[in-house]
């Protein structure tokens, strides 16, 4: 008999029917990115994601003084392979001592609904920054050396520094959360060290305090505790995320430069996205129209996402200039400003916390997918009886969630980033 005064496979039914939906529904209402693109469920094989990309487009088309019909050419095409990455890992605890506190018909579900609400905002949040991730894993950077001390200096690994409104060089960790620190040759400096309190400094910087003190060299990198990979590797490291997908050169696993889906962007053109300079001034409407147009050659742009602080500076400017309308647009629900420009003639801009600082991103969703071996990419790990283990020695049952996935594109070039952008409208 279980603790919940069900049977096992009862027990295990009910977290089964009941839990895993849940968690997709909140992750989903908590997230501007997970499910906004298509997941890609078709071309896995175990461990990976099997997937063609047009490399060349075919240029038999021409005009012709003879009635004689070009000779056909055909796109050239090549396969990759992506690795599928453990982007959440994840157990659920109940106790007796926790079910015991509920008294009455739908005491059970009580208890459920209150260990859903508290790891699904942490895991909606979480899921939300490794979207937007490089596929590195690094969290934050060390800007100062700390020697046998509780208290580090950080920035962010893809913000600059700016005190005109910016974004929290601690946006990616949280307090609470254990992670490693390695220096910039992959030594490892200090493993799973809790951080006590983070404090925003107020000029880009942020000041963390560890629950122990750490010794550790300027420049090092704090990851999530054991998801450090020196190699890309099935199965370990970080999943690739859009800062990763929409880049012109090659990403990082770990501090590691490694290449693209398999390809190296120094050397093969096709493979990188597009970029556009705004030169540390504030963004302007022909700068984006410069990006959009770049990315259209190859695609539509369906979608324009940038942070909060650039996000409000467009505000300010296009809400001081009465020829611009504001006018609301969507993208996956989303509220945003419309931009005038490109094929599609009015596309949303709208913004995301977790979006990297200093940049807009112009997005081809249908260029862009989620590959996972399930459609919503979660999955149970195999219980004692179905998902369910027993604790030795215990009266709890754990269960424990995986979500695997890996992001991937069949034609970057359609996909772009306007970069160096300041934060204030003026």
């Amino acid at each position: 008999m279980s603790i919940l005064n069900l049977s096992a496979d009862a027990t295990d039914k009910l977290f089964l029917e009941y839990i895993l939906p849940g968690l997709n529904v909140e992750i989903r209402e908590n997230t501007t990115i997970y499910d906004r693109f298509k997941t890609d469920t078709q071309h896995m094989a175990g461990k990976y994601a099997v997937f063609k990309a047009l490399t060349a487009s075919p240029k038999s088309a021409r005009p012709s003084s003879s009635t004689t019909l070009p000779t056909a050419k055909q796109g050239t095409y090549d396969e990759f392979i992506l690795y599928m990455k453990r982007g959440m890992y994840a157990q659920l605890q109940f106790d007796n001592l926790a079910l015991a506190c509920g008294k009455g018909e739908g005491a059970v579900m009580d208890v459920l609904e209150s260990e859903i609400a508290a790891i699904t905002i942490y895991m909606a949040n979480k899921l939300n920054k490794q979207f937007w991730g490089d596929g590195s894993g690094r969290l934050a950077q060390l800007r100062a050396a700390s020697s046998n001390s509780t208290s580090v200096d950080i920035d962010g690994p893809l913000f600059g520094q700016d005190a005109n409104d910016y974004t929290n060089p601690a946006n990616y960790i949280a307090e609470g959360m254990g992670v490693d620190i390695y220096d910039t040759s992959g030594n490892l400096e200090a493993e799973d060290v809790e951080l006590s309190t983070i404090v925003d400094d107020g000029d880009g910087t942020a000041t963390l305090t560890m629950a122990t003190a750490v010794t550790a060299s300027n420049d090092s990198y704090i990851f999530d505790h054991d998801t450090y990979a020196a190699s890309q590797a099935a199965g370990t490291g970080v999943p690739q995320g859009l800062s990763g997908i929409i880049e012109a050169s090659d990403p990082y696993t770990g501090i590691t430069e490694t290449s693209f889906q398999g390809v190296d962007r120094d050397t093969y053109t096709w493979a990188r996205a597009q970029e556009v300079d705004m030169a540390s001034v504030a963004v302007t409407n022909r700068k984006i129209l410069e990006l959009v147009q770049e990315c259209e050659k190859y695609g539509r742009v369906n979608v324009l996402i940038t942070n909060t602080p650039i996000w409000n500076s467009i505000y300010e400017q296009w809400e001081a200039d009465k020829t611009m309308p504001n006018e609301k647009a969507y993208w996956g629900g989303t509220e945003g400003l419309a931009f005038y420009g490109g094929r599609k003639g009015k596309i949303p801009i709208i913004y995301d916390t977790d979006c990297p600082d200093n940049q807009i991103f112009a997005i081809d969703d249908s260029v862009l997918k989620v590959y996972a071996p399930t459609k919503n990419g979660m999955t149970w790990l195999p219980g004692d009886n179905g998902i369910l283990t027993h604790v030795q020695g215990k009266d709890e049952v754990v269960a424990s969630l995986v979500h695997y996935y890996n992001f991937g594109t069949t034609k970057p070039r359609a996909l772009g980033k306007l970069y160096d952008v300041k934060h204030a409208a003026s």
